[in-house]
């Protein structure tokens, strides 16, 4: 395959720009389809700016999977992976995805102050608190437990977490990936507190489900990873 298959994590501007330069396929976070379809018109226009075809650069949305044979039980396993969780946890894990000690929050703040004060302790606003304030809004007031509430969802893969039958994530699926220009695919993968069923549900359930509606191979036709990464 000439080099190895180069995949880019990095969803913000540099980090788009980037990717448009030196890589084959980009990992992206699943998020509301609107953001999606935002980030993959952004790489499309930076690697048309490279002189690239967009048409060959797939997106592989980072996503979790809870099947389920009912939809309530899915449901369940998914609100379990935040059952239990302390909020001071989740300062932890803030702290330390943005390099930002987030035990000086002050009880009532906007994300844009918090990226200033992120920004000034030389720190890295992209990521969680980029999205959130994507989603609602950088000069909206929100409150220190409210911001950790959301961080909760975020440090246990709550918020990227299909839950639902064989169908329904098959749906939910299609749908994400046709809106985003039916390029690239998904990495499923699984939170440490989901139950051990999870990756057997996947294999015995969603897959076979992909496999009847034509989204999933049930053979690899060529040799190396290139060849079968997105073909």
């Amino acid at each position: 395959q000439v080099q190895p298959v180069i995949i880019q994590a990095g969803g913000s501007p540099r980090g788009t720009r980037a990717a448009a330069h030196v890589a084959d396929h980009v990992f992206g976070l699943t998020k509301s389809v609107p953001l999606m379809m935002r980030q993959r018109t952004d790489l499309d226009q930076a690697l048309l700016a490279e002189g690239r075809d967009p048409e060959q650069v797939g997106i592989l949305w980072s996503s979790r999977a809870l099947v389920g044979e009912t939809e309530a039980e899915a449901r369940a396993m998914r609100e379990s992976l935040i059952a239990d969780v302390p909020l001071e946890a989740v300062g932890a894990w803030l702290s330390h995805n943005t390099g930002y000690d987030m035990s000086q929050l002050p009880p009532r703040f906007t994300l844009a102050e918090l990226q200033q004060r992120i920004v000034a302790a030389n720190a890295s606003p992209v990521g969680f608190v980029h999205l959130l304030a994507d989603k609602y809004g950088e000069h909206n007031e929100i409150t220190r437990e409210e911001f950790f509430r959301h961080g909760l969802h975020a440090a246990t893969g709550y918020n990227i977490t299909f839950a639902g039958t064989a169908a329904q994530l098959a749906d939910q699926m299609e749908e994400m990936f046709e809106a985003t220009g039916s390029r690239g695919g998904f990495m499923l993968s699984i939170s440490q507190a989901s139950p051990r069923d999870v990756l057997r549900n996947i294999v015995n359930h969603l897959v076979p489900e992909l496999q009847r509606r034509g989204r999933y191979r049930t053979s690899y036709e060529g040799n190396t990873l290139r060849e079968n990464l997105l073909a």
